[in-house]
């Protein structure tokens, strides 16, 4: 088989067992493929490790141990045994197994077959019919080719875009898959919810896209582009009601969550160190205050209540670190805050 076809089953199968799109994980897949016909000497693996080829060569015949699952197995070993020292490479030993594996099991399907069972010399080989197998360089072999870069585009361009699941959710447009893609990727990553539905209020259609600020209940808190927010879900206290959802994994972001007590000290003074450039902050919790006749809260039958009060007591869900700093920034408060930081600026 072409070191081309090599590369492109090896760093195809990469990319989809792992579910990524990173040229550099796919890259190290697509030549661990290669690795396998070290035992050759005018294979790509053995022009580069030419003393490795020729001790293989004088020792026993092509497609033999180096295609084998002996010889995935000791990668395997060696692989992990170093990931073990260094957890940050996993994916890139993941990616070395996968493409190794697939580099010769590939193999399988040309005239010739593959030790698969050694130090067995049994030869596996697959279709049973001869005629069938491939050819290196033959025009069947250059069909699978065309079929192959098709089948990697696709792959990639899947993953790309957020991997199978998002794909499988887009096509279902069910809150159980926006909650997966959330839950996997909401504290690297900016979460933009697809919705279609109506207003509670007044019945009027939705279509847009929003921002996932956090799950409520069986739907979402979800902010617009006017810094607007509402609760997407099916439930009787949304101000959003869904008919359908769908989600992309948007750019890099991180999101912290940082708890904050107050000691009857002003609200503004404890949350001003969260006032950053490029960050988005929302602060959730209750508080205790002596009176409330002076405080306006904010009154928009259209959004969602994220400040609400009862006597001397504040709630707060959601509320954007702005909009508590003008309206209730003065106030001494007792309590604890959960503040929720979503930082694009270090991005």
């Amino acid at each position: 088989m072409l070191g081309i076809s090599h590369l492109l089953i090896s760093g195809t199968a990469t990319s989809l067992l792992l579910g990524t799109a990173s040229p550099t994980i796919i890259a190290v897949g697509a030549i661990a493929g290669l690795v396998p016909d070290i035992d050759i000497s005018t294979s790509p693996a053995g022009r580069v490790l030419p003393w490795v080829s020729a001790f293989f060569e004088s020792k026993m015949p092509h497609r033999s141990c180096t295609h084998s699952l002996v010889a995935s197995g000791v990668v395997a070993a060696v692989g992990y045994g170093i990931a073990l020292f260094n957890p940050r490479i996993i994916n890139l030993i993941h990616a070395l197994n996968i493409g190794y594996t697939f580099g010769w099991f590939a193999d399988v399907f040309t005239r010739g077959g593959v030790e698969m069972f050694w130090p067995s010399p049994v030869r596996c080989v697959c279709p049973g019919n001869r005629n069938l197998r491939l050819r290196t360089g033959s025009n069947a072999e250059y069909f699978v080719l065309v079929v192959l870069v098709a089948i990697a585009l696709g792959v990639f361009n899947i993953n790309n875009s957020g991997g199978l699941f998002t794909q499988f959710n887009r096509l279902i447009a069910s809150p159980s898959g926006v909650q997966h893609i959330y839950n996997e990727s909401g504290s690297t990553h900016l979460i933009k919810a697809n919705i279609k539905g109506v207003r509670t209020s007044d019945r009027s259609k939705v279509v847009g896209q929003f921002l996932i600020i956090q799950a409520q209940g069986t739907g979402f808190l979800v902010q617009a582009d006017d810094g607007r927010i509402y609760k997407a879900s099916t439930e009787p206290d949304a101000q959003i009601f869904l008919e359908e959802i769908t989600a992309d994994v948007g750019k890099p972001a991180i999101t912290n969550i940082e708890a904050v007590t107050l000691e009857d000290e002003p609200i503004n003074a404890a949350l001003e160190k969260f006032k950053r450039t490029g960050a988005m902050v929302f602060v959730s919790g209750q508080l205790s205050v002596d009176s409330l006749d002076e405080v306006t809260l904010p009154r928009d039958p259209y959004q969602f209540p994220y400040i609400k009060a009862s006597d001397t007591t504040l709630t707060l869900e959601a509320a954007p670190l702005g909009i508590v700093q003008s309206q209730l920034g003065e106030e001494f408060a007792i309590g604890q805050l959960q503040v929720k930081v979503i930082n694009t600026s270090s991005q």
